[in-house]
């Protein structure tokens, strides 16, 4: 048991270390990122900006 907790404490701690400076680095999140690397028709439904998005279901 104090294996697993080891192992997981380590994993989580590596993972919010390297998820810390991804951020301090790159504006955009990790999946927006990975969307406009894969591209597709869907990849401006994963932007955060509900006023743009308003403006396009209006219209404006």
């Amino acid at each position: 048991m104090f294996k697993i907790l080891l192992v997981l404490t380590v994993g989580v701690a590596i993972g919010y270390g390297y998820g810390w400076k991804d951020a301090q680095v790159n504006e955009k999140r990790i999946y927006e990122r990975v969307v406009d690397q894969i591209g597709g028709s869907n990849r401006d439904l994963v932007g955060n900006d509900v006023d743009g998005k308003l403006a396009k279901s209006v219209g404006n």
